[in-house]
């Protein structure tokens, strides 16, 4: 199943979501390689509508250790805005790996309403990720967080800038981006003042070995 690549994926992600079948779904990222954009959105849109009991079930297997690796905030006692199986769930597709050219034109077919519930799950994984978050495969990266909250405000404008209900979230997450823009600017400071003291504390080891050097040879001389 591995060697399935394009269309084929595309139509075995097709087929697991027109029979229901959830937890075949969450599977196929281990024995698949490359997941099109457009399954992977299909795929995030079906596990948001779907019924809790249908992710309670698809989920059941699932080592409690697995489970808390993939929401980490759970050990914190920090609430999240879905249920832990359905944000496990989702961790698994939105893990995956993906262009953001073509996830943009991917998630321009998701619903508003899934866009708005997807967006505010990024968010909170935004809000609640490290400044250095540790590597952790059961959760999407930060990077691959920023490129999917880009792809569907970018996708969903029109209808993001006129909905009254979506207007907290964007202000919530222009705040939040501000404000790592922010420490980043900060953060940039103190690195290029840490690598100055490096740099001239290294000279300056450089320095007192020559000295070293110097006054061995003085002496054996």
């Amino acid at each position: 199943m591995g060697t399935l690549t394009g269309k084929g994926i595309e139509n075995l992600v097709a087929e697991c979501i027109e029979d229901g079948d959830l937890h075949r779904l969450l599977r196929l990222p281990e024995t698949l390689d490359d997941f099109p954009e457009t399954s992977i959105v299909k795929s995030v849109e079906y596990i948001i509508k779907c019924k809790e009991d249908k992710i309670e079930g698809a989920v059941s297997d699932v080592s409690k250790s697995d489970l808390m690796q993939s929401t980490p905030w759970t050990k914190e006692d920090t609430d999240s805005p879905l249920s832990v199986n359905k944000c496990y769930a989702l961790n698994v597709m939105l893990s995956q790996k993906f262009s953001p050219q073509f996830l943009q034109e991917a998630a321009r077919a998701m619903s508003f309403d899934s866009a708005l519930i997807i967006a505010k799950y990024l968010h909170f994984l935004l809000s609640w990720s490290p400044p250095v978050p540790e590597e952790n495969p059961s959760l999407p990266p930060l990077e691959q967080v920023i490129d999917w909250l880009n792809a569907i405000v970018d996708s969903h404008f029109q209808q993001l800038k006129l909905a009254e209900d979506a207007r907290d979230i964007i202000i919530s997450l222009q705040e939040q981006i501000t404000l790592m823009t922010q420490w980043q600017s900060e953060s940039k400071a103190l690195l290029g003042t840490l690598a100055e003291v490096s740099r001239q504390f290294e000279e300056q080891q450089r320095s007192n070995k020559k000295m070293g050097d110097y006054c061995i040879e003085v002496i054996s001389f």
